[in-house]
């Protein structure tokens, strides 16, 4: 697991230590990446990563241009591996790693306000739709702001009222779910 492209193009990150975590893959991320970056999503974002796994996507985000990122997931594995992932990379000022579960609430990020939001969960939660209500009520999504989903492609997520998918993409058995509060 490498760092795609900007500031800390090439470094490495620490692999997860076992099959418990998912991390999106070089080539994926590498699409991903490229599609947020022509619609001049990345630069001077507020990121939230929740189920962040690897922080791989967050740290992602930050190598191209990113403000800052709140990583969260409850997996104290996780946790660990993304503080020691941030360490390795001394971004330590421009990230917050939050351990808890995601599918309980969101209430403690309603200060924050997100330009985009990255959403990992493990495939077989089907949590999705549940998690997007959680941020709608927790209200931390800026009036631009993107929602990231990446699920297994042969699912089908259903979107609560008041959001809307403007794009998808597929990449093999991974699909990322391109989302608004509002249209774009």
């Amino acid at each position: 697991m490498r760092i795609i492209s900007g500031k800390y193009k090439k470094r490495a990150l620490l692999p997860p230590p076992d099959r418990s975590i998912r991390p999106t893959t070089d080539r994926q991320r590498e699409s991903l990446f490229n599609i947020l970056s022509n619609i001049d999503a990345i630069i001077d974002a507020r990121v939230l990563d929740l189920f962040a796994g690897t922080g791989a996507l967050g740290i992602e985000a930050l190598s191209r241009g990113a403000q800052s990122v709140v990583f969260m997931d409850n997996s104290k594995k996780a946790i660990t591996l993304i503080k020691n992932n941030i360490k390795r990379l001394q971004i330590e000022p421009f990230t917050t790693v939050i351990q808890w579960d995601v599918q309980k609430n969101l209430t403690r990020l309603r200060e924050k306000s997100f330009d985009l939001v990255f959403m990992d969960p493990p495939y077989n939660l089907f949590c999705i739709h549940e998690t997007l209500l959680k941020l709608q009520e927790a209200q931390c999504i800026n009036s631009h702001g993107i929602i990231v989903a990446e699920h297994a492609a042969r699912h089908q997520i259903i979107l609560p009222n008041g959001f809307t998918q403007f794009d998808s993409r597929t990449y093999g058995q991974t699909q990322f779910s391109f989302l608004s509060e509002n249209e774009l």
